[in-house]
């Protein structure tokens, strides 16, 4: 009975939003075809573009894939900066990234300032007008020589010489629907203009068949890597997660794909007691910290342990720096799970990329 109200609901659901989605792939479908034939202008800047995008809303993975990016960059010998949209922050045009500002992770967004924390001798800026925000990082750093731009696959008014589609393999592509009736920001066909595809197997090693979809480019598989634990505090002790496994946390955090954060939890041992999920890039307020700070004392008092944690993603630690909101938990246990992106195969990644930053 359940399942036959469901299909009841999602169907009803597909007919009140196709007629939308019908109209928004002929819109994204008119827009491509306009700049595949250069009716729509595309500028150029003069260094190496690399675009890292996605096809769906939602995260895939592309800010560690960015990241990984980065660091091979740097490995050889590039100078290299990176831009972003900066994603609901709350600031307008160009910005460079100053992570020391007050409230940095809302003023250019929690990405941008994750990088910059990660790279500090990297140019970090954000701009909604890639362009824009290309030539102005190449004013002020003219020895850039590759610009890596995050969420940019459908930002096409930038020409870039590499474009790069990551995929989430826990919801590909290829079993997705246009935007309403699914999470395709584009018609699937619009994947064609990717020249390196990376499939993000998330918290372990491949466990599914390849997928039968044809990918008509090089493939990079890839999985998230926990590394560490960030306090929130200075006051806080240094955590290894060898000392910590099989601790009870609490978790919360804004991100697209809050089930993804709870299984990396649980792949490094530790035990979910409750997760709070918020949408997407929130801007936490302190009435949601204090009710979070009033379930930890009362599941502190239950299990009668001393020994909980409070969990965060890094990104969410970024929003919450230097804020009311975080203000709200100073004393508790917080912490951020600190992960990195890697290659299941760093030889193959190594040889792709050489060849597409070579040929480039």
């Amino acid at each position: 009975m359940r399942e036959s109200i469901e299909f009841i609901l999602w169907f009803l659901r597909f007919l009140f939003t196709l007629p939308a989605g019908l109209l928004y792939g002929l819109f994204m479908q008119l827009r491509n075809w306009l700049y595949d034939r250069k009716w729509l202008p595309i500028y150029e800047l003069p260094c190496l573009v690399i675009s890292v995008g996605n096809l769906t809303l939602g995260g895939s993975g592309k800010t560690p894939f960015s990241l990984l990016l980065l660091a091979w960059l740097s490995q050889q010998g590039l100078k290299a900066a990176y831009l972003s949209r900066g994603y609901k922050r709350l600031s307008r045009g160009f910005a460079e990234v100053e992570p020391h500002a007050p409230q940095a992770g809302l003023r250019y967004g929690d990405e941008a300032l994750l990088v910059k924390e990660r790279f500090p001798e990297c140019p970090v800026a954000v701009c909604e007008d890639r362009v824009l925000g290309g030539r102005k990082l190449l004013e002020r750093y003219p020895d850039i020589r590759v610009l890596v731009l995050d969420d940019a696959f459908q930002h096409r008014r930038l020409h870039r010489h590499l474009d790069i589609l990551l995929i989430d393999i826990e919801s590909p592509i290829w079993r997705d629907w246009i935007f309403p009736i699914g999470r395709l920001r584009e018609p699937l066909r619009g994947y064609r203009r990717a020249h390196l595809f990376v499939l993000n197997y998330k918290a372990g090693p491949p466990k599914k068949a390849p997928p039968s979809f044809t990918l008509a480019g090089p493939t990079l598989s890839v999985r998230y890597e926990a590394v560490g634990l960030k306090p929130a505090f200075p006051e806080l002790p240094a955590l290894e997660l060898e000392v910590v496994q099989n601790r009870s946390v609490i978790a919360f955090c804004g991100i697209a794909n809050p089930e993804s954060f709870e299984r990396l939890l649980r792949h490094v041992r530790l035990y979910v007691v409750k997760i709070f999920a918020f949408p997407d890039h929130y801007i936490y307020k302190p009435a949601d910290m204090r009710n979070i700070r009033k379930l930890f004392h009362k599941v502190q008092h239950q299990l009668r342990s001393p020994n909980i944690l409070l969990l965060t993603t890094e990104k969410d630690l970024m929003r919450l720096r230097n804020t009311e909101a975080l203000a709200e938990l100073k004393g508790l246990p917080l912490y951020a799970l600190q992960i990195e992106m890697q290659p299941l195969s760093p030889e193959s990644m190594e040889k792709i990329l050489s060849q597409f930053i070579k040929l480039s």
